[in-house]
């Protein structure tokens, strides 16, 4: 794979794997987040991957200077003194994200494959599990290689559910656009810019929130030209995907999607391409969900494994990290797989709406602050910056 995609173009298909979930691939987060808002919400897909690609590319920056490749240790370099208290805060947000989203992963996959052929709901999350384990145990080349693969098969699914759909209707999109401005379209939320920008900062916040997935790829491009490349190819990838979901779903506005559970499989039904593309969204339902579970999970494998080595010698963590990463995804895989099967996502999911706003204080505002050189400490002056 190394020598098919250089590890910028493979950093970037873990971001777009990661971001692309049950929730992104079903249409929801869009309706959620953008068309139930003003019309201004067409240019928020762009603000909310920009905020997104700033927090990526210096907090990958963090990592690589100061080589930290493990959440915990790397925020430990982002809050400085403030480490005590807002490394644990972190630390929480980013495993609760984990477990809801892995969780919800095991649902959404569950209960899409169970309507598609019938089987057993249990017997697909258990599925799904060993497919999460298995790509998550072998290390980060391995999650980089599976991520690539479902990023090309995601990207090429959108394109031919929504593309198509876009040309056809592409007056429908125009006329939907105008009737949501004129209040014709009722989205059903303060009819405002400012509504707007705070959803579009929410969901950029809610995805910086799995920073601690992509910075243990770090190792794979470490110089700041290689981490740039890798943020401007992610920021394209994920923007343009979105705007193709966006513009989809518009175009039955009208018609009532934005009311739907799965916007996307109202699209597939009532537009162009016939029964067959059922499938095809029932595919990346599965696939992305299955993605973001893999990436989470190894974020936090990664995390744990550097724990349970901390005060072993160089050979003994390389000798003993398979088990390591055995035990430690073993144990992530279950607990988040208890979860899905016992209906707790419902008491997590309360909260999920808030981790967007909670994620921009305690991260995104951090991390753009000591990127941008507002909040430094005196180890940034003495400490050379990575290689350009």
């Amino acid at each position: 794979m190394k020598k098919v995609f250089p590890a910028y173009l493979a950093i970037a298909f873990v971001w777009f794997s990661a971001h692309f979930g049950g929730g992104f691939a079903s249409g929801r987060q869009i309706v959620a987040f953008y068309l139930n808002h003003q019309w201004t919400s067409l240019f928020m897909p762009a603000v909310s991957m920009l905020i997104m690609a700033f927090t990526f590319y210096f907090s990958m920056l963090i990592a690589a200077k100061y080589e930290v490749y493990d959440y915990s240790s790397w925020s430990k370099k982002l809050y400085g003194g403030a480490a005590p208290i807002m490394a644990p805060v972190f630390e929480l947000l980013f495993n609760t994200l984990l477990v809801l989203v892995t969780a919800v992963a095991f649902a959404t996959g569950g209960a899409t494959i169970t309507k598609a052929f019938g089987t057993s709901y249990a017997l697909n999350t258990v599925a799904i599990a060993a497919i999460i384990f298995t790509l998550t145990i072998f290390g980060a080349d391995l999650v980089r290689k599976s991520a690539t693969i479902v990023s090309l098969i995601l990207i090429a699914c959108i394109f031919l559910i929504y593309i198509p759909n876009i040309i056809h209707f592409y007056p429908d999109i125009i006329h939907n656009l105008a009737a949501i401005k004129s209040g014709e379209i009722v989205t059903g939320s303060p009819d405002t810019l400012l509504d707007s920008i705070w959803w579009a900062a929410k969901y950029g916040a809610l995805q910086c929130c799995a920073i601690g997935a992509y910075i243990v790829h770090t190792k794979a491009c470490p110089d700041k030209a290689s981490i740039k490349k890798a943020t401007i190819v992610g920021f394209l990838i994920n923007t343009v995907i979105m705007y193709f979901t966006y513009f989809g779903i518009l175009a039955f506005a009208g018609q009532g999607v934005l009311k739907e559970a799965v916007p996307a499989l109202f699209v597939v039904m009532h537009g162009v391409g016939g029964t067959w593309m059922t499938g095809l969204i029932t595919l990346c339902i599965v696939i992305g969900a299955v993605s973001t579970g893999v990436a989470l999970v190894y974020g936090t494998t990664n995390r744990i494994v550097t724990f349970l080595g901390r005060r072993m010698t160089e050979d003994e963590r390389t000798r003993k990290r398979g088990i390591h990463a055995v035990f430690s995804s073993a144990v992530l895989v279950v607990a988040c797989w208890f979860v899905a099967q016992f209906g707790l996502i419902p008491l997590i999911g309360k909260g999920y709406g808030n981790i967007g706003w909670v994620s921009l204080l305690v991260l995104t505002v951090p991390v753009l602050f000591r990127g941008l050189g507002i909040w430094r400490f005196a180890e940034d002056v003495a400490e050379t910056a990575p290689a350009k």
